[in-house]
């Protein structure tokens, strides 16, 4: 069952259950000013979902000016049971008796109708206060007063359409050669995509807040981090087999196990169905929304509403509400000086409506507190947010280091074509595969993946190119200003490595981070020249020439070179 609708079945359940305590409720309709008719409403045999309006005998002789042909309908239906649905007593009653004329328009009774503020008070003491609802209370008002009490209002402020300029590509690839910070810098990646913030102000804050950010969404399910291996295999990482460990000793079992893609995929996949429902809600209803603004913020002692003006209004700051009948909101006004004046003015519910829908008014005198009102209610609009979970879109992220270390083809599987943005779950061309195990797959919108690849180990190959075109591609590489005490050593190092292998093979910055000069021929001896001498296949000249270019002090020393 819709939200909407459960809601509303909830509405009038709590009403039957007054009812069975023995308190008669009816429906209302303003005949004249001052002047209320009513129908009762009757349950039947705990039919609370389909509320029935009970004909008395003074609306039954009321019923005799109804024009034909309503009053042959509404006669023959009252002489059989003397029960209306409540839709047969607006269109058959309450409209053509209070409404002539107004049947063959776009005109529904439903919106007239009005329930007594002292006969639901007793269920709903929060939606029904004296003196801002006064004396009468619109049915459409208590029930949508009643879907902001309940848990999971029924309706939402509609914000915009996820996807359509994301900050981030949804899969993308930090390349570099080593000690560039490219796993490093994942998880700044990953904190950014989630927290909607770019990736310059994420990076510029403390790295343990972010890396304590970071542990909060692993644990909270939003990131998982894995690295690929040569052994690793589309099992691992969509869906497989597995023996059953808790299979008896003599028993050999398998069951269908979830790799890590496919259960973030699912945690993203269900936060964002739960996201495309609430955009599916309709927008809150002009009166609703009022009243909904004037129960958050009335002042509990007084039972008003104080709402700024501005700009003031010459010698008034503020009008107060003070009461909302069926056509009219009645307020006051407090002047620069902080006294109110006792009076009795109103604006029209009709103008207001127009007035935030965005159509012009005529309106001269009462423009500054049409504007109060209005502006009050589109701010209220604006911050409506749903609490309960699945209101809000999460991003959801996989990190992927040394992707380029597993065959890529055979991992993904038929990933390669879900990746694509406009593949993806409720794009334009969105597409879903059928697993193995015949479940149907689609890879959610909000799921974002982030692998590294070293772009010096030629061991492997660097990417399936079916897959690489899926990627966007992000290039780091040594940033000398991070180690600006070995930048005189680190530079021309890598110009020398530049010109005789090219860009993939520089050192990177990140076997300086947090040195001291001093322990210079550490490094080099311990990290960076048994590097070189893999990149230059074991062979010594080579390597000589990138370390006298960097003005490094070299002897050879167990067929090796070593720094002094």
């Amino acid at each position: 069952m819709p939200p909407q609708e459960l809601q509303r079945e909830q509405f009038w359940k709590i009403l039957h259950q007054l009812t069975g305590a023995g308190q008669e409720i009816s429906l209302y309709f303003r005949a004249a000013v001052g002047t209320y008719h009513s129908l009762p409403l009757d349950f039947l045999e705990d039919s609370y979902r389909h509320p029935r309006l009970r004909v008395t005998d003074q609306a039954a002789s009321k019923a005799q000016s109804l024009p034909e042909p309503h009053k042959t309908s509404f006669m023959k239906e009252y002489l059989r049971s003397r029960l209306f649905t409540l839709s047969a007593a607006c269109h058959k009653y309450f409209g053509p008796l209070y409404r002539p004329g107004r049947e063959t328009h776009s005109y529904s009774p439903f919106v007239d109708l009005l329930m007594k503020r002292s006969e639901i008070e007793p269920a709903f003491p929060e939606l029904a206060r004296p003196g801002v609802y006064g004396e009468y209370v619109k049915l459409s008002s208590a029930m949508g007063l009643f879907a902001r009490a309940a848990p999971g209002p029924d309706v939402a402020e509609e914000p915009p359409a996820y996807g359509t300029a994301p900050a981030f590509p949804l899969n993308q690839v930090l390349y570099g050669p080593p000690g560039t910070g490219k796993t490093f810098h994942t998880v700044t990646y990953a904190v950014a995509i989630i927290e909607h913030k770019s990736l310059e102000a994420t990076a510029a804050e403390d790295r343990a807040a972010v890396m304590k950010r970071y542990e909060k969404y692993k644990e909270a399910g939003q990131v998982d981090f894995i690295t690929f291996h040569q052994n690793y295999a589309y099992e691992d990482f969509v869906q497989g087999l597995r023996p059953d460990a808790h299979a008896g000793a003599d028993t050999l079992r398998f069951r269908l196990v979830d790799g890590v893609f496919k259960k973030l995929a699912d945690r993203a996949k269900a936060n964002y169905e739960a996201y495309q429902q609430v955009l599916r809600r309709p927008r809150l209803p002009f009166e609703t929304l009022l009243d909904q603004m004037l129960s958050e913020r009335v002042n509990r002692e007084t039972e008003e509403v104080e709402l700024p003006l501005n700009p003031p209004g010459g010698q008034y700051k503020s009008m107060i509400i003070y009461e909302v009948s069926e056509d009219h909101l009645k307020y006051k006004r407090r002047t620069q000086r902080n006294a109110v004046r006792e009076e009795e003015r109103l604006l029209s519910l009709h103008k207001l409506r127009e007035k935030f829908e965005g159509r012009e008014i005529r309106e001269a005198i009462n423009k500054l507190y049409y504007d109060a009102v209005t502006d009050a209610l589109r701010q209220f609009s604006s911050s409506l947010r749903l609490t309960r979970d699945g209101g809000q879109l999460r991003h959801y992220v996989l990190v992927i280091d040394e992707v380029n270390r597993a065959n890529v083809s055979r991992v993904f599987g038929e990933l390669i074509t879900l990746l694509e943005d406009d593949k993806r779950l409720g794009a334009p061309n969105g597409l879903a595969a059928t697993l193995p195990s015949g479940e149907s797959f689609a890879v959610p919108p909000n799921l974002y993946v982030v692998g590294t690849m070293n772009t010096a180990d030629k061991s492997v190959a660097l990417l399936d190119v079916a897959l690489r075109r899926r990627f966007a591609f992000v290039p780091l590489y040594p940033d000398y200003s991070l180690v600006p005490q070995f930048e005189a050593v680190l530079r021309p190092l890598n110009e020398k490595i530049r010109e005789k292998k090219g860009t993939d093979f520089l050192v990177g910055h990140s076997y300086f981070i947090g040195k001291d000069p001093a322990e210079l021929p550490g490094i080099f001896n311990r990290k960076i020249i048994p590097l070189l001498y893999e990149y230059f296949q074991n062979r010594p000249e080579p390597v000589r020439e990138v370390l006298e270019a960097a003005g490094l002090t070299i002897v050879e020393e167990n067929f090796q070179w070593k720094v002094l």
